[in-house]
């Protein structure tokens, strides 16, 4: 008897990345390569992901003059198996 075809479900996660407040102050959020940026968090879909980004910058908005604002402008939310968070 052949074992018939298997199935692999793979469950990708979604990372917040952030550079960090140095890199964002400098704008070299673009040269800095992702993996060398700070994992804030992590969550299991894009959505909570983007919604937690943009509650946080909305958040930190209201201290005037607070560089998280800058950092957190910058961030991005990437899917935990992306190919630029691999060291070059």
């Amino acid at each position: 008897m052949r074992p018939g075809p298997v199935a692999s479900l793979v469950l990708a996660g979604w990372i917040l990345l952030a550079p960090s407040i140095d890199c964002a102050r400098r704008g070299l959020q673009r040269e800095t390569p992702l993996s060398e940026w700070e994992h804030v968090d992590h969550f299991s879909s894009q959505e909570s992901c983007e919604s937690y980004r943009a509650t946080v910058i909305e958040a930190e908005k209201a201290d005037s003059g607070n560089v998280y604002v800058d950092r957190y402008s910058y961030s991005i939310c990437v899917q935990d198996d992306d190919s630029r968070l691999k060291a070059e």
